[in-house]
C-alpha cells in the first residue's frame, strides 16, 4: 500500500527519452494479433537493426502492453508498478526465508520478519529505484531485478526442501526465473554467481574444503555471462575490436571508464542513504578520472572498495549475512561498472545491486532498538527516526515523480542540476522541437554547443545534425547543410548526416550531389535502408532502371516492411512497363498508407497505362472518396508550381483529364473541381 501511494501520481507520466526508439517507434513491438509470428517478431527488436534476439522478455511484455492499449501509458505504468511489487515481495520473502536458516536462525530468527519488512520497504521507497520503475523502458532493469530475486527465492526453496517432489517443483520454478530475467536484461546473468556464493556462505558455511569443492562450480559460473552474450548478442560480443569501437562513440577511454567506475559506486551508496530529490537526476555531471590521482579521488575511492570487500571476506565467518549483502551489492554492479562501454552513470543501475543493501542497515536500526531495551527514551528516538526515514524516503520518491511526468519537466530539472553539461539542453531542445516550439529548440542546441563536450555527454555533432533538421523544417535550407557539415566534420563517418545532405541535394534537383552524398553514407553504412532507398530513387530519375531496382531490392532485403521501398519499386516497375509488378508494390504501400495521395496518383496512372478500365474506375472514384477535394487540389498545384521534388510526379496529362472526369461525375458541388481540372490538364 507504501508503494502504491508514493507511486499513484506516475499512471500519466508521459513517454521520455529512450522510450521512443526502443518502445513508440520500434515496428517489431506494434502487434495487433496475437499469433506466434507475431509474438517471435518481439524477440528480434533490437533499435541497432541487428537483427538478433534483444531482452526478449521485457519486449515481448512492450509488446503486449501495445496489444491491449497500443501508446495509451496507463497500461505501461500499471505493468511497472506491478512489477516494482512484486520485487518487493519476493524480496521480503528471500530475506525472511534466508534469515531463518539454521545458520543464521538463533541470531536473526525472533526479529527475522521485521527486518526483512523494514529492508524491503526502505529498498522499494527508496527514490533511487523511480529510474526503475516510473521511466517506461526501463521495466528492463526492474523485470530482471523481479525474476531475479524470484530465482533466488526458489532456489533458496529447492535447497532447504525436505521432500524430492518440493524440490523438483521449486528447482523447476527457479530455472525458469532464472531464464526470464536473463531474457529481461543481461545484466542478470551474475544471478548465477550470486547463487553460488549465497550457498556457500549461507548454507555450506565458509571454510578451505568448501570453497576449494566450489571452485570448479565458481570457474563454470563466471563464463555464464560470456554464453549469455554469445547467445543474446552474436559472436561479435567476444571481440576486443568490437567492444574497443564502441568507445569511438565515447569521450572517454576504457581506461578512464575503469578508474572512474568506483567513485561512481561510492556516489551510488551515498545516493541510496540520502536520495533526496536534488540529488536526483536523470544525467549526473561526473568528471572523468584520467589517471589514479587525477582527480585524487579515485585512488581514495579504490581503496575504499577494496577495504570494504576485505572486511566483508575476513567476516565471512562470523557475519555470512552482512558479509554477503556487501558482496551482493557490489557483484551485481559489475557488468554496468566495468569494460563495457556504456554510459557512465545512471540511478536505474542500482535496482538489483540494491536489493540487500538495507537488510545490514534494518539489522543496525533493530540492533538499537534491542541494545535499548530498558531505555524507553532512546527506543523512542529510534523509532521516531525509523518513522522520519520512512516518511522521508517516500515523500522524497512522490515528488521526485512530479518530475518524471513530463518530459519538459524531466529536462529543465536536468538543465537546472547540472547547467554546464550540454546533453540535457541537447533533448530539453528535442522535445520542444517535437511539440513545434522551433524558436525554442533552436535557442537550446546552440546553448549546448556554447558548451564544451563533455563526457557521458551526447557530443556536438548530433546537435549540430538536429539542429540542420530544425532549419530544415524551417525552409533554410542553407544554415542546415552549413550544420550537417558541421556535424561530419565532428564525425565524418556519420550516415545520417550524408543521407540528409543528398536529401537536401535531391530537392534543389542537384541529382549528382546527392548520389555523391547516399554513397558516402552506405561506405559507413552499407545496411542503411534509407540510403539505399534514396539511392534507387536518384538512379530511377536519370534513368538508370536496372540499377535503380538493384538497389530498392537491397533496401527490401534489410527491411521487408518498408512502405517507401513498396513505392519505389511500384515507380521502377512502371517504368519498366512490368505492370503486374508495380500494381503489387503499389498495392503494398497503399495497405500501408491508404491516404497517401501521391502513391494513389501513381496508381491510378498505373492502372490507366494498364488498360484496366473497371478497376480504374473504382479504384478514381475510392479515391475522390477518401481524399478530401480541397486536399487533393493543393497537392496537384504544388505538383504543377514544381514544389514537390522528393517524389517522382506522375504524368498529369494522364492524371488531371481522369480526376476531372471522375470530378464531373459526382455531386453538383464537386463538379466545380471537375471542371477545374480539365482546365488545368489543358494548361498542361
Amino acid at each position: 500500500m507504501i508503494v502504491l501511494t508514493i507511486y499513484s501520481n506516475t499512471f500519466y507520466a508521459s513517454w521520455h527519452f529512450d522510450d521512443e526508439k526502443n518502445i513508440l517507434k520500434n515496428e517489431p513491438l506494434k502487434i495487433n494479433k496475437l499469433s506466434w509470428q507475431t509474438l517471435k517478431q518481439t524477440f528480434f527488436a533490437s533499435v541497432d537493426g541487428s537483427k538478433t534476439i534483444h531482452r526478449p522478455i521485457a519486449c515481448l511484455s512492450f509488446a503486449l502492453n501495445y496489444y491491449v492499449g497500443k501508446d495509451n501509458v496507463l497500461g505501461y505504468h500499471i505493468v511497472n508498478l506491478s512489477i516494482h511489487l512484486l520485487a518487493s515481495l519476493f524480496l521480503f520473502l528471500f530475506l525472511y526465508q534466508t534469515l531463518n536458516l539454521p545458520r543464521l536462525k538463533a541470531r536473526y530468527g525472533p526479529y527475522s520478519y521485521s527486518i526483512s519488512l523494514l529492508a524491503s520497504v526502505l529498498w522499494a521507497i527508496n527514490p533511487v529505484q523511480i529510474q526503475a520503475v516510473s521511466y517506461i523502458v526501463q521495466r528492463m532493469a526492474s523485470m530482471a531485478g523481479m525474476f531475479y530475486i524470484m530465482s533466488m527465492y526458489f532456489y533458496l526453496k529447492g535447497r532447504t526442501a525436505q521432500h524430492k517432489p518440493h524440490q523438483v517443483i521449486y528447482f523447476f520454478l527457479f530455472l525458469s526465473a532464472a531464464i526470464l530475467a536473463f531474457g529481461s536484461k543481461e545484466n542478470a546473468a551474475m544471478l548465477p554467481i550470486s547463487l553460488l556464493l549465497f550457498d556457500l556462505f549461507m548454507i555450506q558455511e565458509i571454510s578451505k574444503e568448501n570453497i576449494k569443492r566450489n571452485s570448479i562450480f565458481l570457474l563454470l559460473l563466471v563464463l555464464i555471462p560470456l554464453t549469455l552474450a554469445l547467445v543474446l548478442r552474436g559472436p561479435s560480443t567476444f571481440s576486443v575490436t568490437h567492444l574497443l569501437s564502441g568507445y569511438e562513440i565515447r569521450t572517454f577511454t576504457l581506461t578512464e571508464r575503469l578508474l572512474t567506475e568506483p567513485r561512481i559506486i561510492l556516489f551510488y551508496i551515498s545516493l541510496l542513504l540520502y536520495p533526496m530529490p536534488h540529488r536526483l537526476c536523470i544525467l549526473h555531471d561526473i568528471s572523468i578520472s584520467h589517471s589514479l590521482v587525477d582527480p585524487l579521488t579515485t585512488i581514495i575511492a579504490i581503496i575504499v572498495i577494496v577495504a570494504i570487500l576485505c572486511l566483508a571476506i575476513m567476516n565471512s565467518r562470523k557475519w555470512p549475512f552482512v558479509s554477503y549483502c556487501v558482496i551482493f551489492f557490489f557483484l551485481n554492479h559489475l557488468i554496468e561498472s566495468s569494460v563495457f562501454p556504456l554510459e557512465l552513470v545512471f540511478e536505474h543501475r542500482n535496482y538489483i545491486p540494491s536489493m540487500l543493501f538495507f537488510a545490514p542497515v534494518a539489522i543496525l536500526l533493530l540492533r538499537a532498538l534491542q541494545q535499548f531495551f530498558n531505555k524507553r527514551s532512546m527506543q523512542v528516538i529510534i523509532s521516531i527516526f525509523i518513522i522520519l526515514v520512512l516518511v522521508g524516503h517516500g515523500h522524497s520518491t512522490f515528488v521526485r515523480n512530479v518530475i518524471w511526468k513530463t518530459e519538459e519537466k524531466l529536462w529543465i530539472d536536468a538543465v537546472d542540476k547540472n547547467p554546464k553539461l550540454p546533453r540535457p539542453y541537447h533533448n530539453l531542445a528535442r522535445y520542444y522541437g517535437k511539440i513545434g516550439y522551433q524558436e525554442k529548440e533552436i535557442n537550446l542546441y546552440q546553448k549546448s554547443l556554447a558548451l564544451e563536450r563533455s563526457p557521458h555527454c551526447i557530443t556536438h555533432h548530433m546537435t549540430h545534425y538536429n539542429l540542420a533538421l530544425a532549419y530544415f523544417r524551417m525552409d533554410q535550407k542553407e544554415k542546415a547543410i552549413e550544420h550537417l557539415h558541421k556535424a561530419l566534420e565532428i564525425a565524418p563517418g556519420f550516415s545520417n548526416a550524408y543521407i540528409n545532405l543528398g536529401v537536401l541535394m535531391m530537392k534543389q534537383g542537384k541529382y549528382g550531389e546527392a548520389f555523391d552524398n547516399f554513397i558516402k553514407a552506405l561506405t559507413h553504412d552499407q545496411d542503411n535502408v534509407i540510403a539505399h532507398n534514396n539511392l534507387a530513387f536518384i538512379l530511377l530519375k536519370i534513368g538508370r532502371l536496372e540499377d535503380a531496382l538493384s538497389e530498392s531490392k537491397k533496401a527490401l532485403a534489410l527491411h521487408k516492411e518498408d512502405t517507401r521501398v513498396f513505392y519505389h519499386l511500384g515507380l521502377i516497375y512502371t517504368r519498366k512497363k512490368q505492370f503486374s509488378k508495380a500494381k503489387h508494390y503499389l498495392g503494398l504501400a497503399l495497405k500501408k498508407r491508404k491516404k497517401d495521395i501521391m502513391t494513389r496518383l501513381h496508381m491510378i496512372e498505373l492502372l490507366y497505362l494498364k488498360q484496366d478500365k473497371e478497376l480504374l474506375h473504382e479504384f478514381l472514384a475510392e479515391t475522390l472518396t477518401i481524399i478530401p477535394p480541397e486536399k487533393l487540389e493543393a497537392f496537384i498545384k504544388n505538383i504543377l508550381a514544381n514544389n514537390i521534388h522528393m517524389d517522382e510526379s506522375p504524368d498529369l496529362q494522364i492524371i488531371l483529364p481522369l480526376l476531372g472526369r471522375g470530378y464531373l461525375e459526382r455531386s453538383d458541388i464537386l463538379k466545380k473541381y471537375g471542371s477545374d481540372y480539365l482546365e488545368m490538364g489543358k494548361g498542361n
